[in-house]
């Protein structure tokens, strides 16, 4: 029998696999609304009280999802209109980026932006809200930035293809074990 004739049996269960991967992946996208929100941070300014959640809880070097989720403080109303600026602050009024955090219609009570910190260490996030219908407010909100846990460099890419070769040539040694034991096997008389 030829690897072409094993290529057939071999590739089955290689496409099931795919396949249930993939599905398992896809199934598991979810959107962010604020059902999920965990309140890290909150601070009354103005008219607004504001409930701060950063995505990780304990932020590392690098993307950070910022959420606010402000309300009317008199009335707990949630305020669905506002624009909102954050400044990232490594030290005390020295702005370093800024981002405007956005609602959507699946989730208006939670206000979202992505920032990337680059540099560890303690940095204020400058928040201000600015409604049309209920006035604005300035609060400020102490974050710590972990040192990122393992630094990007080539050595995942090395291991790979080091694993990808192991792979590879266990496949090859079975196929060539297998064309050796039929090869080596009589043939039936009819």
């Amino acid at each position: 029998m030829t690897f072409f004739r094993l290529l057939p049996i071999l590739a089955k269960p290689a496409v099931i696999l795919t396949a249930a991967l993939l599905a398992v992946g896809i199934g598991s996208a979810r959107a962010q609304t604020d059902e999920g929100f965990d309140e890290l941070f909150s601070a009354q300014a103005g008219p607004f009280d504001v409930a701060v959640s950063l995505v990780p809880p304990a932020p590392e070097v690098g993307f950070v999802n910022v959420a606010l989720k402000p309300s009317l403080t008199a009335t707990g109303e949630a305020v669905t209109d506002a624009r909102v600026i954050v400044v990232a602050e490594d030290e005390p009024n020295s702005p370093v980026f800024e981002v405007v955090a956005v609602n959507t219609p699946d989730s208006p009570r939670v206000y979202r932006a992505n920032m990337k910190f680059e540099e560890a260490g303690n940095w204020v996030l400058r928040v201000r809200l600015d409604s049309p219908s209920y006035g604005q407010a300035d609060f400020r909100a102490p974050v710590v930035v972990l040192p990122a846990p393992i630094a990007p460099g080539p050595e995942g890419g090395w291991v790979f293809l080091g694993v990808f070769i192991a792979l590879l040539a266990g496949a090859l040694y079975v196929v060539r074990s297998i064309r050796k034991a039929q090869a080596s096997r009589p043939e039936p008389h009819p």
